[in-house]
């Protein structure tokens, strides 16, 4: 893994993911910065300022979008990681596949040791011929019975092969949406078959996306329903039988989903298996 990036805004003093990583891997990280907040961030790690007109405060709704378009540029002809600053890692009991336990519980918090194998793990994964993405499991996924699926949901954690589709990188739509804007980047990817995988031991959590929302988050709670809404109908025109938002009886959005504001359906495997580079 050569580099790992972690976009990050108003939150200093809240660096969550960066400090659960071991030594050898904080060494490879690259926060993410804007312009005006760069001087406030004193960790000894490497930094990519985003350029002043990249500005949250002046109200880009596609803010975030165009800060991942910069991190995807940036990775060209590497292997990289983007993860969320506020994300947590956790490791599941092995039994559910092998039938051999190898902790006292379902799952656990992961030790730095073992956020290094899953480094190591995901970093091999991708030297795979099917494999340009890949990253952990919802720590809110109920057990499977495989170690790992292929060409299956992911977000807020991705471990990624640049030079896989450094070519058709300008091809792709990356700046059109706000919300699932990770999941538009990799449906197109799917859907010209640069394929995936989630891993079902390691998993993360998301402190700001969660139901709960025990963190604060600049970038989500900017955008109301409507605003989600349009993105989704967006993502539902442009990848028709592999995105859709669902609707119930009544033809009122279907309750829950991201944030509450409804919910999708998404073909992964679908995406994957239908496209064609």
């Amino acid at each position: 893994m050569d580099r790992i990036f972690i976009p990050t805004v108003n939150r200093v003093e809240q660096q969550t993911t960066y400090g659960l990583l071991p030594d050898e891997l904080k060494r490879k990280v690259t926060f993410v910065v804007q312009a005006w907040e760069r001087e406030k961030y004193s960790y000894d790690a490497d930094y990519l300022v985003l350029p002043p007109e990249l500005d949250i405060h002046k109200g880009d709704r596609f803010c975030l979008a165009k800060t991942r378009k910069r991190i995807y540029e940036e990775g060209r002809g590497i292997k990289y990681a983007i993860l969320d600053d506020d994300l947590t890692f956790q490791r599941r009991n092995a039994k559910y596949w092998t039938g051999v336990s190898n902790m006292e519980k379902s799952k656990r918090h992961a030790t730095k040791d073992e956020i290094g194998e899953m480094f190591r793990t995901f970093t091999s994964w991708l030297d795979e011929t099917d494999v340009t993405v890949c990253g952990c499991a919802h720590s809110q996924n109920p057990p499977a019975n495989t170690a790992f699926r292929n060409n299956a949901s992911l977000a807020s954690a991705l471990w990624i092969n640049g030079a896989d589709f450094a070519d058709i990188l300008s091809d792709l739509d990356l700046v059109s949406v706000a919300a699932a804007e990770d999941t538009y980047f990799l449906l197109q990817l799917l859907n010209r078959r640069f394929g995936n995988r989630v891993s079902n031991e390691f998993m993360f959590t998301n402190q700001s996306v969660m139901k709960q929302k025990t963190m604060k988050s600049e970038i989500w709670d900017r955008l109301s329903n409507e605003d989600i809404d349009r993105d989704f109908h967006y993502i539902a025109k442009k990848l028709p039988g592999l995105f859709e938002v669902l609707y119930d009886k009544d033809g009122k959005r279907t309750a829950g989903g991201f944030r509450n504001a409804g919910k999708i359906r998404t073909w992964w495997s679908k995406a994957y298996k239908t496209g064609s580079k």
